[in-house]
């Protein structure tokens, strides 16, 4: 691998003009620019006059990733990319940083077996190996989606998956006799390297194997495992966590009604070897859904029933994609005491330092007006109940809609013998009214929202629970001229009540439990101007907005405004 690496290396820095001048297809290039000029100012309203926080935030940087695709056959492809960026207010180079941004090789194994080495996107189900992204319930107006796609683009995120480093392979067999399909999928890949003391090799394995026969009935086995390599470090204490699955779905189409009957169902083992001080979690889960629909896909009804056990731990399905405790990319202090700034929806929409790539073996804090109901997916511990989902999409896709409805309790008491309501509900709204009037220029209108509720009463005041929540966004783009768009957009984040937070140790036991209350309202608006060159390449000139209100703790208010310029182009 090391020499493969030196290989790449010395082309993407020793020959780049004769790989361009190439005109075989052996050689392409891949990768993309951007630059983004930000001004923001802060705006506290407090008895005491701020006179420390500096009121005006400037900054920005222009970036190009670079990127080879190198196929020395057909059956073999390398991809290496460097980064450039340049932050803006460096001087003769000072502001300058050059990185590997992505190595990887693929292939074909005699036209049967493909396998990658290197940076990998992986995924199995949403309860072995699976990147849920449940702080975001809503979908963001497409003036905010702008930044949130840098923010994607820069996690490597791709829905639900997880960018990884290791090997992966997959092959697939026939049988024509019995009309069935084989698939195989396997990956190992590193989660965390020796510090040659107490902490050994950490690395995650994972494998799928699924059976479709005559393409109604698809059966697959799952198998999601992290571990601790022996003798890796100087400490025998090794920790595991085991996930084996079985999901299942039928098709079957009747009198033009497309019917799937689903599910998955599985066990889990966490613990800590040669840890005497350690336990011993397993645990249980079951899920299973029943979908009816049209062959064409423009309608669907779904039901199912989810039971996952309080002590089911998988970790590379728990893990979390959004970090609440890091702190903002700017003003991370503020007022005449500098108080740490509570993180607020612009924060959650460009920040990229908030958002992880990698697996914990622990449970992650999550914030409980984001998501309470589902704060870890569905893998979400100690949740049981039944759910619904509506889908709609007009047959020349002028309209879609989607509704969602939870209904869950707790399996086991936290604290107490009284259990937990949960309940959710999600609308989305896309309304395509250029399409409908018949122009010839974009005019589409969105809408979404998500409520949730936590309540848990009780004889004794100090168990009774009641939190409530909603999140809601609402944008339009207008196309006025060729390829030129106004957005407009405003997202609400608000929530009120009590709730009773675990506090956990690192076994993910709990040990204690903190009073947690909130009367927060947060909500943004914004708008700006695009100018499309290409699919690829535009211009956006933004401004937004946003207010911070926390009633319980009013001297946490204040408004930020920031104008955005970016220019983004990929190729």
């Amino acid at each position: 691998m090391i020499h493969i690496a030196k290989n790449i290396i010395v082309l993407l820095f020793g020959i780049p003009g004769l790989i361009i001048a190439q005109s075989t297809p052996k050689f392409s290039v891949t990768g993309g620019a951007r630059s983004l000029l930000s001004n923001a100012e802060i705006s506290v309203k407090d008895s005491v006059p701020d006179n420390v926080t500096a009121r005006k935030n400037a900054g920005g940087y222009a970036l190009m990733d670079l990127g080879f695709n190198i196929r020395p056959n057909q059956n073999t492809e390398i991809m290496g990319m460097i980064r450039i960026n340049n932050r803006f207010g460096g001087f003769w180079g000072a502001g300058v940083s050059f990185d590997v941004r992505q190595l990887w090789l693929k292939g074909i194994i005699a036209d049967r077996v493909r396998y990658q080495l290197g940076d990998i996107n992986l995924k199995q189900t949403p309860f072995t190996f699976w990147n849920h992204d449940e702080d975001n319930r809503i979908q963001l107006p497409a003036v905010f989606g702008l930044q949130r796609d840098i923010v994607n683009y820069e996690t490597f995120y791709v829905p639900n998956t997880w960018r990884q480093q290791g090997a992966a392979m997959n092959f697939g067999l026939e049988s024509g006799k019995m009309k069935s399909e084989w698939n195989f999928h396997s990956y190992l890949n590193r989660l965390n390297a020796t510090n040659f003391g107490s902490q050994p090799e950490r690395l995650h394995f994972g494998s799928t194997a699924n059976w479709i026969f005559h393409k109604n009935l698809t059966v697959a086995y799952n198998l999601s495992r992290v571990f601790d390599v022996k003798e890796t470090a100087l400490s025998n204490i090794r920790f595991q966590n085991t996930v084996n699955t079985a999901s299942w779905e039928y098709n079957q189409l009747l009198k033009g009604r497309l019917i799937t009957l689903g599910g998955e169902a599985g066990n889990s083992s966490y613990r800590w070897l040669q840890d005497t001080a350690a336990p011993h979690l397993q645990d249980y889960f079951v899920h299973a859904f029943l979908r009816i629909g049209n062959k064409e896909k423009h309608w669907s009804v779904e039901g199912g029933y989810l039971n996952v056990g309080p002590d089911f731990r998988s970790v590379a399905a728990q893990s979390k994609r959004l970090d609440v405790g890091a702190q903002p990319m700017f003003y991370n202090r503020y007022t005449q005491l500098q108080l740490d700034r509570p993180l607020n929806l612009l924060d959650y929409t460009t920040n990229t330092a908030l958002f992880r790539n990698g697996i914990s073996t622990k449970l992650q804090a999550y914030n409980p007006i984001l998501n309470n109901v589902m704060p870890y997916g569905m893998a979400t511990f100690n949740r049981s109940g039944l759910y619904m989902k509506s889908k709609w999409q007009h047959t020349k896709k002028i309209v879609t809609a989607e509704v969602q409805y939870y209904k869950l309790s707790e399996i086991l008491g936290q604290g107490t013998s009284e259990l937990k309501k949960f309940r959710m509900t999600q609308a989305h709204l896309n309304w395509d009214i250029g399409k409908m009037l018949g122009y010839k220029k974009q005019w589409k209108l969105q809408v979404s929202a998500c409520q949730q509720q936590t309540l848990r009463n009780s004889t004794r005041n100090y168990e009774v629970v009641k939190l409530n929540s909603m999140q809601l966004g609402a944008g339009m783009e207008s196309e006025i001229m060729s390829s030129i768009d106004i957005l407009a957009g405003y997202t609400m984040l608000q929530g009120k009540g009590n709730e009773m937070l675990a506090a956990r140790n690192g076994y993910t036991e709990v040990i204690d439990f903190t009073g947690y209350n909130a009367n927060l309202q947060n909500n943004a608006a914004a708008a700006g101007l695009r100018v499309r060159f290409s699919n690829k390449t535009y211009l956006s000139l933004l401004y937004q907005r946003m207010n911070y209100r926390n009633l319980l703790q009013p001297y946490q208010n204040y408004t930020i405004g920031q104008f955005q310029a970016i220019y983004n182009m990929t190729f």
